[in-house]
């Protein structure tokens, strides 16, 4: 780093001339000669454009699709918790009640034949 500070101070001692020539020989090196665009450049640099407008767009529809997919979601996750809880609500009636209830009856014996008292 001290050298570069030693060269600079070095051409503010000489000749002022001489470090107008260095700064503009500096510029020139620097600065170049710009190169115009090409044709075939300038086509593909329009296709790379007409990609990213499309890429764009494709990228706000996911976006949108995903966010109607969350509020699906989120939807349906609501419904599951109201069904569980009243499952968990009508477990909880249900076994108050004796377990016997979903047996099915027991047979009974038919009834004798009633007789009839007739007129003699």
């Amino acid at each position: 780093m001290s050298n570069i500070l030693c060269g600079v101070l070095m051409l503010f001692k000489r000749p002022r001339w001489l470090g107008v020539g260095a700064v503009v020989m500096m510029a020139g090196a620097l600065g170049g000669c710009t190169k115009m665009i090409q044709p075939d450049q300038l086509a593909e640099l329009k296709q790379l454009r007409a990609r990213e407008v499309q890429l764009a767009q494709s990228i706000r529809d996911g976006e949108s699709r995903k966010q109607r997919l969350e509020r699906e979601l989120s939807s349906r996750q609501d419904e599951l918790k109201r069904c569980n809880d009243l499952r968990a609500t009508i477990q909880s009636r249900l076994s108050g009640y004796p377990g016997n209830l979903g047996d099915p009856l027991p047979e009974t014996p038919p009834a004798p034949p009633v007789q009839k008292k007739g007129r003699k």
